[in-house]
């Protein structure tokens, strides 16, 4: 039992862990409407998403036809930060402007128009430091 005046020692420990970027690799995905949009990186890399549009950019694999809307676009970084971003891989089953609700507020896209997302990340490879310390203390 302690008395008072007995100092008691406690030990505790700091562990600090840190991220450092070795090398990084981009990925640009078009994701045309009703289809996944999949994220996935290598073994001991992260997602770091880049930017996020949603609407008509360009003619390609989902927009084949102009009808005088192209370039109309929302960025949507913010919903794909959270659900992406810090992860090893990700993924958004059937992509609709629904599940941009929340993130576009005035599309500059006519609402009977098809739109699609493209989305842009890297994978950031990652290296965790683990520093452990012990240090005494006394009350």
């Amino acid at each position: 039992m302690a008395s008072i005046g007995v100092e008691m020692m406690r030990l505790f420990a700091v562990i600090l862990v840190g991220f450092n970027e070795i090398t990084s690799t981009d990925a640009l995905q078009e994701v045309c409407n009703a289809k996944d949009f999949n994220a996935q990186c290598g073994r001991g890399e992260i997602i770091v998403m880049k930017s996020a549009n949603l609407g008509r950019m360009r003619l390609g694999n989902c927009v084949t036809q102009d009808f005088g809307y192209l370039g109309c676009q929302s960025s949507v970084i913010s919903r794909l930060d959270t659900v992406c971003t810090g992860k090893n891989e990700c993924r958004m089953r059937k992509i609709a402007k629904e599940d941009f609700e929340d993130t576009v507020i005035d599309s500059p896209c006519p609402g009977d128009l098809g739109v699609y997302l493209e989305a842009d990340y890297e994978c950031v490879k990652v290296k965790v430091n683990c520093i452990i310390t012990f240090a005494e203390a006394y009350d």
